[in-house]
């Protein structure tokens, strides 16, 4: 680094601060003392960045800049209106504070907003890396917006996209499913059904679904329950099924099913016990999977700050996922039914 600030004529924290990309530097100072470095062969003491990191991690965060979020949502209040989304956000605002940066909101689909006018307020503001909310529209984003994705970092929070193919973190859905049946099977439930949309489980690319009966094979179920295809207006249907099929405990993320078993009168959890793909505070009285929404924000920023920290912009060759693990919550939906041996292990079912 003595070397480069040398040739540069610049001082030692100059160069320190180019190389780390550091926003208070203007950008042609930094992007020349980037090309010199490289140019003369400059590497990154692994040992020593750990060192200085762990020392800047120990002090109380300093403001960096700015990163953004773009909310991609038709309606401008749907990151605030829906529990999950809501922890996604307060996930990211968290981690990025810690970190030392801030986050500013914007709307893809603000009137007179378009990829050129988005770039010069992101360029106004000095941010270089987007947070980009989850791609309901089949995963996508439109066209137009490539040279955003081209332009700057960065990394879609809380599902995979399609295009544009980049970062992202996400719940693990089939880690979520595979052990909620374990969970189910050790309170000694042994038909477990399945209630679940095909338009939720195509989101998530099928992991619930495929989860629910890869956990079902790992435990070594032989009572199989067809999967109900929920839809909102699907009650009769659903008692349809019941009647046939009648499961000792249901698994869903759809809220709608508690109404519709106390509607035919079957007790919960005395008659079947009822378990939740995405338990949350909003519903205290339910068993089921926290699937750790704060995280999977915090995890976003992560990703997007090394981003950053590594002057990576632009599509990525090969998009990287982070998923992260639900944890199971006991509530009063569920209970442990007597007489049943417990599951055995995992690598005793599997083997």
């Amino acid at each position: 680094m003595h070397e480069i600030a040398a040739r540069a004529g610049v001082g030692k924290a100059t160069v320190s601060l180019a190389l780390r990309d550091d926003p208070r530097l203007r950008a042609e100072t930094r992007r020349r003392i980037q090309r010199l470095a490289a140019k003369m062969g400059y590497r990154t003491n692994a040992t020593v960045a750990n060192l200085m990191a762990q020392l800047r991690a120990s002090r109380n965060p300093k403001y960096h800049a700015n990163l953004g979020l773009l909310n991609t949502n038709a309606d401008p209040d749907a990151l605030a209106s829906h529990f999950t989304s809501r922890q996604w956000i307060d996930g990211c605002r968290a981690r990025a504070k810690l970190l030392g940066y801030g986050l500013d909101e914007f709307w893809l689909h603000e009137p007179g907003m378009n990829p050129a006018a988005l770039a010069s307020m992101l360029e106004s503001r000095n941010i270089r890396g987007l947070v980009i909310s989850p791609l309901q529209d089949r995963g996508t984003l439109p066209d137009r917006c490539d040279a955003i994705w081209n332009q700057f970092a960065g990394v879609v929070v809380g599902l995979r996209p399609a295009w544009p193919p980049l970062d992202f973190s996400s719940n693990d859905q089939f880690s979520t499913a595979f052990l909620a049946v374990q969970r189910l099977w050790q309170r000694g439930y042994r038909r477990i059904g399945l209630v679940l949309g095909a338009g939720m489980d195509a989101l998530v690319d099928r992991r619930f679904s495929a989860g629910f009966w890869a956990g079902h094979e790992a435990v070594g179920g032989n009572e199989r329950v067809p999967v109900f295809p929920f839809q909102p207006d699907g009650e009769a249907a659903f008692g349809a099924w019941w009647s046939m099929h009648r499961p000792d405990a249901i698994l869903t993320p759809h809220e709608e099913v508690k109404p519709w078993i106390d509607a035919l009168g079957i007790d919960v959890p005395g008659d079947v016990g009822l378990a939740h793909l995405d338990r949350h505070e909003d519903l205290p009285e339910w068993s089921g999977m926290n699937q750790n929404h704060a995280r999977v924000g915090s995890v976003a920023i992560d990703l997007l700050v090394g981003k950053l920290h590594r002057n990576e912009s632009g599509l990525p060759d090969c998009p990287a996922a982070s998923f992260v693990q639900s944890t199971w919550v006991d509530g009063t939906t569920t209970q442990a039914l007597a007489g049943m041996d417990a599951m055995p292990s995992l690598a005793a079912a599997i083997a």
